[in-house]
């Protein structure tokens, strides 16, 4: 599962009767009272090796499915049986079985424990058997129930690291997603790979529907709609054939379901999916609250740019312009949705420390004097000292203190160059300077489009960071067809 983690295999050591024993073969075998009278050299043999066999399922239990099989047919050759059985519960909803010859009549049974209770047995059919086949067969009854042992072990330890591996994943992955619609997508890919499904579906109590591995299976999504959960416990069902998964998301927000066509889901894998459910109640809820903190910051953000424009028409439209242009050049630069939503929001903010400028030089119509230029150039500090104080903004801040650095380190208010300035900062850099080119100033009118693109290239890797350059480039060219 590469990507996501692995599950790590739980090795169970082999255990060993602890019996009276003989060695045939390098096989060791128990050598019960009356064996000799049911066994000759030849079925010693085959005995030893069953007892090997069922070393092999204690060492490995993927194998027991294949060694319980080969130990009821060797078992039956060497006792001469008509037919030998075998079935037994591994664990949770898996069973194991194997059958040689042809059963048929009364057979006589053999308890498989676990502990003191009874998991299956053997059930052996024949005309007469004597006490040294029954004990063998005892025995191989307790070589079955250490087999099962093992394999249930290893099948609860991986349940387990599964468990885990499928929380520390999704709370991993959900833990930096921010947008409410972005969550059901990443826990159905992740949930779909570690719980082995082969689709998976959200519904939603408001009606939304996310799902994966569904296509063609409307009938299928409208019937899950109609289960009913009781209490906080895990569903399990059939529709079509397939064997369905499901766990509510609380409050009648809705549930996740999981499908797969084969192997019916088990009461661990349920435990599995109910912890994702918990995670994504949580996910869910950050990121309702991070939205709600997100409109407060965009109110406040809004009162800021209306309290500059009520002082200043052309920074107000300024602003507005430079936000539209400074989303596009950010996807045209292949910035992730978060990347693109602070440059938006740099590009609103930019110029908000100018609210501490005076409007006698803010307004100005003639240059301005060392002093006032000293002044305007403090417009950038003053910016981030006020975006400061909105949570979340932590990168809105450093692209806002940023947006007059210069590719050639010669900006200010730090002289950082090339990518030492933020790419948020660069973007705006280019924009900004466009727009004021493009757009009358008080003490100047302005440029045509060519003119202020034949500048953006001149200054070009010394004012200007080139790929941002391109980016603007390519956003006002799908403009203009």
């Amino acid at each position: 599962m590469a990507g996501y983690g692995s599950i790590r295999r739980t090795r169970v050591g082999p255990r060993r009767l602890k019996l009276p024993s003989f060695v045939v073969d390098n096989f060791t075998v128990q050598e019960p009272e009356n064996t000799r009278s049911v066994s000759s050299g030849g079925n010693l043999r085959v005995l030893g090796l069953l007892a090997g066999v069922g070393e092999e399922v204690v060492a490995e239990p993927e194998n027991l499915e294949g060694a319980l099989g080969r130990m009821v047919a060797g078992l039956r050759a060497a006792l001469r049986l008509r037919a030998l059985s075998l079935s037994a519960s591994v664990g949770e909803r898996r069973e194991a079985s194997a059958t040689s010859g042809i059963a048929g009549g009364e057979p006589v049974e053999f308890p498989i424990l676990r502990g003191k209770t009874r998991v299956g047995a053997l059930r052996a059919y024949a005309d007469a058997l004597d006490e040294g086949q029954r004990e063998v067969l005892r025995t191989a009854a307790g070589v079955a129930a250490l087999a099962l042992d093992a394999a249930h072990a290893r099948e609860a330890a991986a349940q387990k690291t599964a468990q885990l591996s499928v929380v520390q994943v999704a709370s991993e992955a959900l833990g930096i997603i921010k947008e409410e619609g972005d969550l059901y997508p990443t826990v159905l890919v992740l949930t779909l790979e570690l719980l082995d499904a082969s689709g998976g579906a959200i519904l939603l109590g408001d009606g939304g529907v996310t799902s994966l591995g569904f296509e063609g299976s409307e009938g299928m999504l409208e019937a899950l709609r109609e289960v009913r959960f009781l209490g906080p416990s895990p569903w399990m069902g059939r529709i079509g054939g397939h064997h369905l998964l499901g766990v509510g998301l609380g409050n009648s927000e809705g549930a996740v379901f999981l499908t797969r066509p084969t192997r019916p889901y088990t009461e661990a894998e349920g435990v599995s999916l109910k912890l994702v459910a918990r995670q994504i109640a949580r996910a869910r809820e950050r990121s309702r609250l991070y939205a709600s903190l997100e409109r407060t910051s965009t109110e406040a953000i809004s009162a800021l740019a209306a309290a500059l424009e009520s002082r200043d028409d052309t920074t107000g439209e300024h602003i507005k312009r430079t936000q539209v242009l400074a989303g596009e050049a950010a996807e045209e630069l292949g910035l992730d949705p978060e990347g693109v939503r602070v440059v938006k929001y740099a590009a609103m903010l930019h110029d908000i420390g100018k609210i501490g400028i005076p409007d006698s030089i803010l307004n100005k119509t003639g240059g301005l004097t060392p002093e006032e230029w000293r002044a305007m150039r403090r417009h950038p500090e003053t910016g981030a000292h006020i975006v400061g104080r909105i949570a979340g903004f932590e990168d809105v801040v450093e692209a806002v203190l940023a947006h007059h650095e210069r590719h050639d380190g010669r900006g200010y208010p730090a002289g950082l160059a090339g990518e030492e300035v933020p790419v948020a900062a660069r973007l705006i850099s280019v924009i900004d300077a466009y727009d004021a080119m493009t757009n009358d100033r008080p003490y100047r009118k302005a440029l045509t489009h060519e003119l202020a693109l034949a500048e953006l290239e001149h200054g070009s890797g010394t004012q200007f960071d080139p790929a941002a350059v391109e980016a603007l480039k390519a956003v006002l060219q799908r403009r203009r067809k």
